[in-house]
């Protein structure tokens, strides 16, 4: 890997880290604008920063709901497609934990696909696809479970 394909993945690596937080504001950082996010269930352009916050500020609060309590990137790679753009590809295990639960259970997967750009000298997300995918050592009951409520960002 390349200096600027590790650069590009320690940036992403601290995005991911920024996100467990579930505040708007330690993500906004992250994106150039307007950005892009696309799931299964739709497609949401961010415009600016201010319509970044309330949107993720709705995601966060359903993740909240839902007892999240950590994610897990795993298998990321960088490719680097020019001298300002990259691709951050991986899987995401998220995590829950609600107060009455002794363990820490699987929330849900995603596979994630981010395309990002350099601006200014320093990697911004413009492009977040997430797509399902099974989750990995997770009886098949479980996975169907967190698929169904597969979401978001």
């Amino acid at each position: 890997m390349s200096d600027e394909e590790d650069l590009v993945l320690k940036i992403f690596q601290e995005y991911a880290i920024a996100f467990q937080a579930l505040n708007p504001a330690k993500i906004l950082p992250f994106y150039h604008f307007p950005a892009m996010l696309i799931s299964p269930e739709k497609v949401a352009v961010i415009g600016n920063p201010i319509i970044g916050y309330f949107g993720f500020k709705k995601v966060m609060k359903e993740l909240k709901q839902r007892c999240f309590s950590r994610s897990e990137t795993k298998s990321l790679k960088v490719q680097q497609l020019s001298e300002n753009l990259a691709i951050v590809t991986g899987l995401v295990i998220r995590y829950k934990k609600c107060p009455k639960e002794e363990q820490e259970t699987v929330l849900e997967c995603f596979n994630l696909t981010y395309t990002m750009r350099k601006v200014n000298g320093s990697w911004k997300i413009i492009v977040g696809a997430l797509t399902e995918t099974a989750c990995p050592s997770v009886p098949d009951a479980q996975a169907a479970e967190s698929q169904l409520s597969y979401n978001k960002v």
